[in-house]
């Protein structure tokens, strides 16, 4: 919402973010959490100098999500359930 066209316009200018929804993937969010890699190494930067993770870039969806979706449920056993959803 602040980045800026070439004409000096930015989303914000003519809407208004009301709800952010992430959706987690339950068969392989616990493992993608505590990965150590760079976003970089997937492709998944934003720009030149993001140095994130992807735990780090997880975390940052999830902390402004006020929505989060969590799907491939019926891939997890009751132990693995219960194990995101107290992450969560």
């Amino acid at each position: 919402f602040t980045f800026k066209d070439e004409t000096g316009t930015s989303l914000s200018d003519i809407a208004r973010l009301d709800t952010l929804v992430t959706v987690v993937d339950g068969a392989s969010f616990l493992d993608e959490l505590h990965a150590a890699d760079k976003l970089r190494a997937r492709g998944w930067q934003a720009g030149e100098e993001d140095e994130r993770t992807v735990a780090q870039l997880f975390c940052d969806q999830l902390e402004f999500a006020n929505v989060i979706v969590m799907n491939k449920m019926d891939l997890m056993d009751e132990k693995a359930l219960a194990r995101l959803k107290a992450t969560l």
